[in-house]
């Protein structure tokens, strides 16, 4: 529920921007109405998507989910709050992957390290997305960290190797987690209203 309305612009603020946090309260606030990452126990508003944003996101969605069925291979959620193994903060990508074999750690939210991430980097929290949230998921062991741009139509993969990003852009990218899986740009932003 949305309640802090400022009185005399109408406008709707997001309550809980910049507030310090354990993990706990996280789970009791309140809906205000919007997102947020926590990162080193600080709540960071991530902004409503644009339009190629979203269109970014579905497609990713829409091939991995294409790939997963008839497979068994796991599970895909978007935007599910992410409660990583070392006990600190709250993320919230915009697509994680789990396989099969991890489902236990699905318990309500993702209670656990995900095998997959994705994120569509936005202005407003590119530097965050591919700095602080990269080194969590890093060091609490996401395999591969998917990375889309629609400002300049690119796709990335990080791949784990052993605590150190491996990164990898072009045109046509394959996935090591999910063989035979690949992804292009075309795939991601062919469609896209010019």
């Amino acid at each position: 529920m949305i309640t802090s309305i400022e009185k005399n612009t109408g406008k709707i603020k997001p309550r809980y921007e910049g507030r310090r946090v354990t993990r706990e309260e996280y789970l009791d606030l309140p809906e205000d109405g919007f997102q947020y990452d926590m990162i080193e126990g600080v709540l960071h508003m991530s902004p409503s998507a644009y339009f190629e944003h979203g269109f970014a996101a579905a497609s990713f969605f829409g091939i991995l989910k294409s790939w997963v069925i008839g497979k068994g291979a796991g599970y895909i959620t978007i935007e599910t709050d992410i409660f990583l193994p070392d006990g600190g903060d709250v993320l919230r990508p915009d697509i994680s992957f789990i396989l099969e074999k991890n489902k236990h750690i699905i318990i309500g939210h993702i209670h656990g390290t995900p095998d997959l991430v994705c994120e569509v980097l936005p202005d407003s929290t590119k530097e965050r997305d591919i700095g602080a949230k990269a080194a969590r998921y890093l060091t609490n062991g996401v395999k591969e960290y998917w990375i889309l741009n629609p400002a300049d139509k690119s796709i990335h993969v990080w791949f784990n190797r052993a605590s150190v990003w491996d990164k990898k852009t072009a045109a046509v990218l394959h996935s090591e987690l999910l063989p035979g899986l690949q992804i292009s740009t075309n795939d991601i932003y062919g469609g896209l209203p010019e």
